[in-house]
Formats: structure tokens, C-alpha cells, sequence
């Protein structure tokens, strides 16, 4: 991080005393292991802490330390806000855009999308998930990292390289993970808690899912409705990691997962290989992400944005 970045960030922070962190809506781990992990060390350092989501914590995340002081309602007075892993402002959610008139924002972020907003924006496409930023941030300014702080950081390591196997692992990254080993977090147990381990009713919902794959070139794409989540009582993220592994499928350069969610939008999940970048064609839809790893929210019927989240990538493949 550039000195006076990491000057500026400090200054805000230690100024002080009421701080509010936010993570995007449909939360993933890095999400919310960023969340809990910045919490953890900010208490350290005698700060309040609110921690905000708008959607609920998925529970394969809930056992993580401090989930459970994680609130849908950012009640209450600030002097701080810092936003984690967002992309844009709008990932924020809709409860805070009114509470965040005239406060300081810190935006910390990995996404290459990211449009830099807020007060200072630290954003860092070099590194593979934003806990990992944390991490330097900490060990940077001598904050201890303690046992429950690395498990959160850990978590968004793996479920951001898939327990590194994206394109972005490199050195930097893995020895992150080796310092977070060192103070206490297990390797083994968040990759199994995290990526492993799925109830019965998610693997049902995704056999639906496959039953649906169309595959149209070098496309793969398949829907998740409303229905099917009802159907087997699943939450909000009860498709969460189909995506990934879909994108195994040898005969596709890009896999689509288009999801409708309660409030009738429809979530578009992309996966590609190296060399097609994904990241572009969401953020032209308004969204944005990774070359590899993207996604948007789309408001409308899901054939029309079907088709016009397909044309998009179309175009994006037949680019040389």
C-alpha cells in the first residue's frame, strides 16, 4: 500500500471512535471474513464496531468467531464507515445510502472493477481477496493477529481462490495463508467447513440446476428460480458455489448462473477461463468482479436479460 494511503487510512481510523463496517449483499466468504476479521482487530485498538449485511450471514459462514453480531440494521450514530470487497457503492446495499450523508467512507477492495469510490479508496487488484488485505493492513501498523482474527482472514483466501487454484495465487498470497496458519488458523478445517461440507437440499437444488445446462458454443449457462429454492426450503445463497463448479465443464469457456431472488431481481454469476475476462461484460451490465470470477443484479424478465447477458458475452468471445 502507498504510504500516504496507509497515513490517510490510519488517520481516519484512529480519529475514531464509532465505526461502521459493511460488506455486499449476497455475502460470500470473503465478505464476510473481511467483516469479522477488520471488526476483531478494530475492538483490539478500543474502537466501537457495527458490523452491517444487509442479507443474512449464508450459513456455511455462521460458525466463523463473531457471525453472530453481525446486524441487517445499521442503527445507530458513526464517525466512521469502511466498506469491504464492494466493487461500487450500490453492493453496499439500499438501507445505508441515506445514514451515509457526510461521513467518512474507506473503501477496501480487490475488485479491478472497482470504481473508487468513497473518502480514500484503497483498492488492490494484485491481491486475491480482500481479507488478505486486511492482513497487510494489520501487519503493517503492528496489530496483533489473534486466533479468531485469522480464521476470518483465512477464510476469504480460500473461498476466493477456491483453496488456490484461481490464476491470481501467487507467493504473496500463499505466504499470507502460511502467516494466518502461524497464528492459530486451520487450513484444513475452513476448507472443509467452507467448500467441502453442503446439506443435502443444496445438492438436490443443484442437480436441478444441471438438469437445465444449456450449452451453446463455448457458453454454459443454467438457471436457479424461486421455485426450486422453495422447493427444498433453501435460503437466498442455496446455490452458492455452483458456478464454481461448474466451471469444470471441459467443453465451456464461460458458465452463466442466472438466480432469481425474492425481490425479483436476477443475480448473473460468471466463470471463465484464463484469456476471456468476464469482469468486463459484468461491469458493462453494472456489475463487476474478476477477469475469471464476475457478476451483476438485473431488474427485468430473466428471458430478456437471459438473452442480453448472452449477447454480451457473444460479442466478448468473438473479440480476438
Amino acid at each position: 500500500m502507498d504510504l500516504k494511503l496507509q497515513n490517510d487510512i490510519v488517520e481516519l481510523i484512529h480519529s475514531a471512535r464509532r465505526i461502521l463496517l459493511v460488506t455486499h449483499v449476497a455475502p460470500d466468504g470473503d465478505a464476510i471474513g473481511s467483516l469479522l476479521g477488520l471488526a476483531w482487530l478494530l475492538r483490539a485498538q478500543g474502537k466501537e464496531v457495527t458490523q452491517f449485511c444487509e442479507d443474512a450471514v449464508p450459513e456455511v459462514y455462521t460458525w466463523l468467531p463473531g457471525s453472530a453480531e453481525i446486524v441487517r440494521q445499521p442503527g445507530g450514530l458513526h464517525d466512521l464507515v469502511i466498506s469491504l470487497d464492494c466493487s461500487d457503492a450500490r453492493r453496499m446495499g439500499d438501507l445505508l445510502q441515506e445514514g451515509l450523508t457526510g461521513l467518512p467512507l474507506i473503501n477496501i477492495d480487490h475488485h479491478v472493477t472497482n470504481t473508487c469510490f468513497g473518502t480514500l479508496a484503497w483498492v488492490d487488484p494484485s491481491s486475491v481477496s480482500t481479507t488478505q488485505m486486511i492482513l497487510e493492513l494489520a501487519d503493517s501498523l503492528g496489530w496483533q493477529v489473534s486466533q479468531p482474527i485469522a480464521v476470518c482472514l483465512l477464510c476469504g483466501l480460500v473461498t476466493d481462490t477456491r483453496s488456490f487454484r484461481t490464476y491470481n495465487v501467487d507467493t504473496v498470497a500463499v505466504q499470507a495463508a502460511l502467516r494466518l496458519m502461524e497464528a492459530g488458523a486451520s487450513l484444513n478445517e475452513v476448507t472443509r467447513r467452507v467448500l467441502d461440507r453442503r446439506p443435502l437440499a443444496s445438492v438436490r437444488l443443484w442437480g436441478q440446476a444441471i438438469d437445465r445446462l444449456h450449452l451453446e458454443g463455448n457458453i454454459l449457462w443454467t438457471e436457479v428460480t424461486r421455485e426450486m429454492r422453495r422447493q427444498w426450503a433453501l435460503d437466498e445463497n442455496g446455490d452458492s458455489g455452483l458456478a464454481n463448479f461448474l466451471s469444470g465443464v471441459r467443453e465451456s469457456k464461460v458458465v452463466v448462473v442466472f438466480t432469481e431472488r425474492k425481490n425479483g431481481t436476477i443475480d448473473v454469476g460468471m466463470r471463465s477461463e484464463p484469456g476471456y475476462d468476464v469482469a468486463q461484460v459484468a461491469y458493462r451490465l453494472g456489475g463487476g468482479g474478476h477477469p475469471q470470477a464476475a457478476g451483476c443484479t438485473m431488474e427485468g424478465d430473466v428471458a430478456d436479460i437471459r438473452e442480453r447477458v448472452l449477447a454480451e458475452l457473444r460479442r466478448a468471445l468473438a473479440d480476438p
